[in-house]
């Protein structure tokens, strides 16, 4: 998103994908996977240490799914979203 700070949404999906985990414990290995495989190169070099996609990559994935760049998906897209993943992976 143009202006935001880029924690802003990165730390909100973040806490979508966070929530999710929580409440659903089969899936938080799933989430720990996505931010392993989009995590920015380096990132454990900068504050704060999380591994977040770049933000060209995110606003890119963001703009594919919904057709804009600030969108926020929510929880349950995340839920549906890590249960694709894993069962793509399974299958």
């Amino acid at each position: 998103m143009r202006g935001a700070p880029d924690s802003y949404l990165s730390g909100r999906m973040g806490t979508a994908f966070a929530k999710v985990a929580v409440r659903h414990p089969s899936l938080a290995c799933e989430a720990i996977r996505l931010a392993a495989a989009t995590a920015a190169p380096g990132w454990f070099r900068k504050a704060p240490f999380v591994p977040r996609p770049e933000p060209r990559y995110r606003d890119w994935r963001l703009l594919t799914a919904y057709g804009r760049t600030d969108a926020r998906p929510t929880e349950r897209e995340v839920e549906e979203f890590l249960r694709w993943r894993r069962n793509l992976r399974r299958s």
